[in-house]
Order: C-alpha cells, then sequence, then structure tokens
C-alpha cells in the first residue's frame, strides 16, 4: 500500500504542474489578494476555504494496485498554489496501517517534486490519522497535511515560490474539515 500512497503522492503535485506557482498575474507573494469564501464539496465530504473557487479536476491515477479516480480542487493567489486532492481507494486499502499509507504519500509528493523534507508530524482530525510535512525544491516551498478517512485518502497542499512564504497558508490547511458526504 504504501507504494499506492507513493503514486498518488506523485500524481497530487504531478497535477500542480500544470499551474505552477508564478503562472497567473503578479501579486504580491506574502499577502492574500482575494476576499476568502469556504467551498463545500458534499459528494467528496469536505468543504475548504480558497481566496476564489477553485478549479476542479477529475482523472484516473495508475498505480501498482489499479487505476483510481482522482479529484483535485485548485486554487492560486498570485504565486501560491492550494489544492485539495481527494482519492478513494476502495478495497486496495484493506488491512493497511493509515500511518503507513500517509507516510507513502508524503515519500511520493516529496520525490515527485524533486524536494527534501524540512519537517514532519503525526496529526489527527477528530478520530482519523493525518500527517503534517513541509518540503522545499529548487524551486518551490509546500506545506502539506494527509488524512486518511476510512478508505479516502484528503491530501491539502499549499505550494508557493521559494524564499516567498505565503501569508494564508495556515488559514488553507486549517480551513479544511469534514463534512457529511452525499450518498453515492
Amino acid at each position: 500500500m504504501v507504494g499506492l500512497a507513493a503514486s498518488l503522492g506523485m500524481q497530487v503535485l504531478a497535477s500542480l504542474g500544470a499551474q505552477t506557482p508564478g503562472t497567473q498575474p503578479e501579486a504580491s507573494a506574502g499577502a492574500p489578494t482575494q476576499e476568502w469564501k469556504t467551498y463545500s464539496y458534499p459528494d467528496d465530504g469536505f468543504s475548504a476555504s480558497y481566496p476564489s473557487e477553485p478549479q476542479v479536476t477529475k482523472r484516473d491515477v495508475p498505480t501498482e494496485k489499479g487505476s483510481f479516480e482522482l479529484r483535485a480542487y485548485l486554487a492560486q493567489d498570485g504565486e501560491t498554489a492550494m489544492f485539495v486532492g481527494v482519492c478513494d481507494y476502495g478495497a486496495a486499502i484493506a488491512g493497511t496501517d493509515p500511518d503507513d499509507a500517509l507516510k507513502g504519500a508524503e515519500n511520493g509528493a516529496l520525490s515527485n517534486s524533486n524536494a527534501h523534507l524540512i519537517t514532519d508530524r503525526k496529526i489527527t482530525l477528530g478520530i482519523y490519522h493525518g500527517l503534517a510535512y513541509e518540503g522545499e525544491s529548487d524551486q518551490a516551498h509546500f506545506s502539506a497535511r494527509e488524512y486518511l478517512v476510512g478508505t479516502t485518502l484528503y491530501q491539502t497542499l499549499v505550494v508557493s515560490s521559494l524564499g516567498k512564504p505565503y501569508d494564508g497558508t495556515a488559514r488553507f490547511l486549517d480551513s479544511f474539515q469534514l463534512i457529511a458526504r452525499t450518498a453515492k
């Protein structure tokens, strides 16, 4: 399962690669420039606050355990990208230690972005296992939190240009909440 989580972690950061920091009009990198609003996604069971409405994309992610749909919610504020990724592993995650799955996703994100780990620590969201970490590459800094909720992995990321911390990082990461999920 670690390989599955690592593969998904790489795909999450690859999704950000299409819209790297700096692709929007120049704005102050440190200060949020837009009015924040909470957006709710009951189909995926979460809400989060963004400075603008996130673009929602869906794509299949191939892994050694099969193909899984990744739903990505991405918004930018100046040179900073904010991302929530949602992927339900279903039966492929049965019997897997949640901490191993989360560490695999972290390792995949670091590997995919050619980044090194700065800090990491175990966290929780209610009763669910989580992992918070920061990493840096030659070009970007990212702060991430991941949660494994049943068979669903939620990944939250804030990616900003190296040396230009984003004042809204904690605001975005702290805003992520689980909500009642719509029955499918």
